[in-house]
Formats: C-alpha cells, structure tokens, sequence
C-alpha cells in the first residue's frame, strides 16, 4: 500500500498544475465576461455614411451677380482723388472735422485711415493709393465697403467737402 501514496502525489501535482495554467491562460471554463464588458456603450463606434464628412456643397457657392454695375458699383462708393493718399489724408481729416455729426474716435496716418462715428454707425475712413491718385473708402468694423447708410451720406459729404 505504500506504491499508492506514491504513484497519487506526481498526479495530484500534475493536475494542480493543468489548473492553474488552465485558470492562468484565459481558459473559458474559468473566465466569465463581466457586465461592463457586454454593455453596448463598449461596442465599437460606427458612423454613419452621411456624418463622416463635413457638407461641401455651398462651399463654393458665390454670391449673386445682379446689381453689379462694373468696378465702381462692386468697389461701393469709392471717392477718387487727384493727388496722393499721403498728400490727401490730412485734408480728409480737415473736411471730416466741418462736417457736422461726425466724431472722430481715432487717426491712424500709416494706415491713411480715420475711425469715426456718423449719424450713430462707426466705421473706417480710408484713402489709399490708387492709380493716378487716391481713392477714398468707407469700411465696416469687419473689413467690408460699406455703399449705402450713413457711410455712404459721409461719403457724399466728405466729396462736397474736397
């Protein structure tokens, strides 16, 4: 009886050592998926077809050409002067200052341009140079002519003004 006891711990060692690597290895009698790992919040994203890129089709839309009327109706209602931007800006400054109504909030001689308030809108007077003189421009805070409103009606004064 003495052989049995033998011959039984190399197989019980055996089978304890199957087990663990069986436990260790990721064996499907010993794991179980946890609840997180079946909810649907851990699938994977799917997109649809229509979401995966952004609309492009307006990208390219330009806007309408009615009303357009050559370069000076595109342009808005530029002033054009004889002589330089440099030789004109201090005579802007001098003919905004006689026209009533008109505050001026600030100069900026390198830029050639004047921040003023008209009839409650502010807005940028501006000359630049321009070919055989200068041109004269009213701009919005955001950079666009303005050619209607009391940009315009400046504008209008402004010529009588030269």
């Amino acid at each position: 009886m003495t052989s049995t006891p033998r011959l039984m711990r190399p197989l019980l060692l055996g089978a304890v050592v199957v087990a663990l690597a069986s436990a260790s290895s990721g064996c499907s009698w010993f794991s179980h998926k946890s609840d997180y790992q079946k909810s649907a919040e851990n699938r994977s994203l799917e997109v649809p077809p229509d979401l995966d890129l952004p609309n492009t089709s307006a990208a390219t839309a330009l806007p309408p050409a009615a009303g357009l009327g050559g370069a000076q109706a595109a342009a808005g209602p530029a002033v054009t002067l004889a002589e330089s931007a440099t030789d004109a800006y201090p005579k802007i400054g001098k003919a905004l200052e006689g026209i009533e109504g008109v505050v001026i909030n600030g100069r900026a001689e390198a830029l050639g341009s004047y921040d003023v308030t008209y009839k409650g809108q502010s807005f940028l007077i501006r000359v630049q140079d321009s070919t055989g003189g200068s041109r004269l421009l009213a701009l919005s805070p955001d950079g666009r002519i303005l050619n209607s409103g009391p940009a315009a009606d400046l504008m209008v004064a402004i010529k009588s003004k030269l």
